[in-house]
C-alpha cells in the first residue's frame, strides 16, 4: 500500500506523539513503515472498494455535519476551496490560488472548467451561495468556522473577495473541511432538506452519490467527468458499511469482505498487526475525545459539581484500561501533534478529598445523580462503565443512554442532555479544536454545553487576530487554563487512530487529520 511521497508522510509531530503514546504504555505500539510496501504496478481503473465504518453517517449535507463518519464520505465526493498535504501543508483545491493584500481580507482565484455532479458550474456565484448558506441557514453548524467572514463579494465570474470582520489566522485551515466544501447551489435550493439523505449530483469530486439505504450501505460512484486529470479516479465506486461490532468488523477484513477498517479497536491492535493479511497504518492523529457538560441546565449548571466530577475521574487508568494506551490523557482540547500543546499544563488529576469538598460547596455533600448519553459501539459503553464505576468510589452516580449517531447529534444540538460524548477527528490549526465549541455561540454551534464567559470569548477571538505562532501558543495555554477552570467538557484522551487495509488496497496517501480520501487509490 504505498504513498505517494512516504518519508513525508512520518513527519516530526507523529513521532513525537507516537513517542508519547509509547511511554505511556511502555510498549511499542503498531507503526507501518510504506518503504515495505511500495508497489511497482502501474495504477488500474475499475472496482469497489469496500469501507467498514463503526457507526452510521449522519447527514449528507456537509454544512449541517457533526460527525466525524460524514466526513470521511465528504472527502471523495465534496471538494473544499483549499486541502491538506500529507505535511498538514495547504495547496490548491477548488480555488486555484489566494492572496491576502492585508489582515482582513482574502482573495481566491477560483478553478475554471469545475462542473458539480448535476452539471452546473462551480464558479464565484456558487462559492458565494455557499459562505451565504452557512451563515444563515438555521441548521448550519459551520456558522463558528465561518464567524470571522463579514461578507463575500464576486469580484468577476471567477474570482471571489472575502472580507472578514477581524483577522482570522486559522481561516485557511478551515476552509480545508466542511467549511470550504461546496455544494451544488441548484441541488440546495431546489431539494433543501432531502440533500442530507440524498446528495445526488451536489458534489464536485472524484465520486459522486448514488444511494445511501440506511444501516446497509452508503455508495458512490467514480466522477468520470472529474477535472482534475492527473491521476485517479481509479475504483469504479466505493460501499461504506456500518459495522458497529468491532469484531464483526474486523473478521470482516480478514475474510476478505471488507477492503478497509476506518479504526481499529486497541483491544485488536496486537491481532492485527500479527496478521500478515493486513496493513496497518498508525495516521498521525489531531483528535480530542471528550464529554461536554450542560451549563445550561442542573446538575452541570453548577460549577462545583462539575469540578467535583472532574477530581473523581482518573485519566490514566481510562488511557490504559479502556484505550490500552493507544493514546494519552488530556489536559484540554488541543492534543500533542499539535505546535499549540502545552505539554506544562498537567492533566486534571484524581483527588477524592476535592471531590467530597466539591460536593459540599455545590450543596450535594451526600452525591448527585445524572446521566451520560454517548454512542452504543462497544468502546464507548466500556468507557462510560469504567466512569460509572469511578464516580461510584466518589459518591456520583451516572445513568447510561446509548443512542445512535444521529441522535447524540441531535441531543447535543438540541442541549438535550446532562452529559454528553463528543468524540473530534482534530483540525490542522487548534482553532479547529476549540473557537466553535467554547465561544459564546446562538443558535445551532458545537459549543452544546452553552459556556459563555467574556475573557474566554476574548481569548478565542485574540488567538484568530494575532499571526505570530508564538503568541497564539500563549493564549492557547491560557485558553486551556480556563477551560481546566470553567469545565465546559471533560477531556479524556488523545487517541492514535489505526486503520488496516487489505494488501490489495495500492495508493493510499495518509493526511493526518484522518479523513481517508480515496482519489488515487486502485485495486490491485
Amino acid at each position: 500500500m504505498p504513498t505517494k511521497n512516504p518519508r513525508a508522510a512520518l513527519d516530526v509531530s507523529r513521532r513525537d506523539f507516537l513517542l508519547l503514546c509509547a511511554a505511556a504504555s511502555g510498549a511499542p505500539l503498531v507503526s507501518f513503515d510504506p518503504r515495505s510496501a511500495l508497489a511497482a504496478d502501474a495504477p488500474k481503473r475499475g472496482g469497489t472498494l469496500r469501507v467498514g465504518f463503526y457507526i452510521e453517517a449522519a447527514t449528507m449535507d456537509p454544512h449541517f455535519s457533526g460527525s466525524k463518519i460524514d466526513r470521511q464520505v465528504y472527502h471523495n465526493m465534496y471538494e473544499p476551496l483549499v486541502t491538506l498535504d500529507v505535511k498538514l501543508g495547504i495547496k490548491p483545491g477548488l480555488a486555484e490560488s489566494w492572496q491576502q493584500p492585508d489582515s482582513k481580507t482574502v482573495v481566491f482565484k477560483l478553478r475554471r472548467g469545475v462542473k458539480f455532479h448535476d452539471g452546473t458550474d462551480f464558479n464565484a456565484e456558487a462559492a458565494r451561495f455557499n459562505f451565504n448558506r452557512m451563515k444563515t441557514e438555521p441548521k448550519s453548524v459551520r456558522k463558528g468556522e465561518v464567524a470571522s467572514i463579514d461578507s463575500v463579494d464576486v469580484v468577476d465570474a471567477y474570482t471571489i473577495k472575502i472580507n472578514l470582520k477581524r483577522p482570522d489566522a486559522a481561516l485557511l485551515a478551515t476552509l480545508t473541511d466542511r467549511a470550504g466544501m461546496m455544494v451544488s447551489p441548484k441541488v440546495a435550493q431546489e431539494r433543501g432538506a432531502e440533500l442530507e439523505r440524498n446528495a445526488k449530483g451536489a458534489g464536485t469530486g472524484p465520486f459522486e452519490f448514488v444511494e445511501w439505504v440506511k444501516d446497509d450501505h452508503l455508495l458512490i460512484r467514480r466522477n468520470d467527468n472529474y477535472w482534475n486529470k492527473q491521476g485517479g479516479p481509479y475504483l469504479e465506486q466505493i460501499r461504506y458499511r456500518p459495522i458497529p461490532d468491532d469484531t464483526v468488523k474486523l473478521q470482516s477484513l480478514q475474510a476478505g469482505e471488507i477492503d478497509v477498517m476506518d479504526y481499529v479497536q486497541p483491544r485488536d491492535v496486537a491481532a492485527v498487526k500479527a496478521d500478515k493479511n493486513v496493513v496497518v497504518l498508525d495516521v498521525p492523529s489531531l483528535a480530542s475525545f471528550a464529554y461536554q457538560l450542560n451549563h445550561t441546565k442542573p446538575p452541570f449548571d453548577n460549577k462545583a459539581l462539575r469540578h467535583a466530577v472532574a477530581s473523581a475521574l482518573d485519566l490514566g487508568q481510562i488511557v490504559k484500561g479502556v484505550w490500552l494506551n493507544v493514546g494519552v490523557p488530556s489536559n484540554g482540547p488541543i492534543p500533542p501533534t499539535s505546535w499549540a500543546y502545552d505539554k506544562d499544563i498537567a492533566p486534571i488529576k484524581r483527588d477524592l478529598a476535592r471531590v467530597k469538598a466539591k460536593l459540599a460547596e455545590g450543596g450535594k455533600p451526600g452525591g448527585f445523580t445524572f446521566t451520560l448519553t454517548t454512542n452504543n459501539i462497544p468502546i464507548n459503553v466500556q468507557e462510560a462503565e469504567v466512569i460509572q464505576a469511578q464516580l461510584g468510589e466518589a459518591g456520583i452516580t451516572m445513568k447510561i443512554k446509548l443512542v445512535d449517531a444521529a441522535t447524540l447529534i441531535a441531543d447535543g444540538n438540541g442541549k438535550n442532555f446532562e452529559m454528553i460524548s463528543y468524540q473530534w477527528s482534530g483540525r490542522p490549526d487548534p482553532d479547529g479544536n476549540v473557537y466553535q465549541f467554547f465561544k459564546t455561540s446562538p443558535g445551532t454551534s458545537l459549543n452544546w454545553s452553552g459556556i459563555s464567559n467574556p475573557k474566554l470569548d476574548a481569548l478565542l477571538d485574540q488567538t484568530r487576530e494575532v499571526s505570530s505562532q508564538a503568541e497564539r501558543k500563549k493564549l492557547y495555554s491560557e485558553v486551556t487554563k480556563i477551560l481546566q477552570d470553567e469545565l465546559p467538557m471533560l477531556f479524556i484522551v488523545h487517541p492514535v487512530e489505526p486503520k488496516a487495509f487489505s494488501p490489495k488496497v495500492q495508493g493510499y496517501d495518509p493526511v493526518p487529520d484522518g479523513m481517508m480520501r480515496f482519489k488515487d487509490v486502485w485495486l490491485k
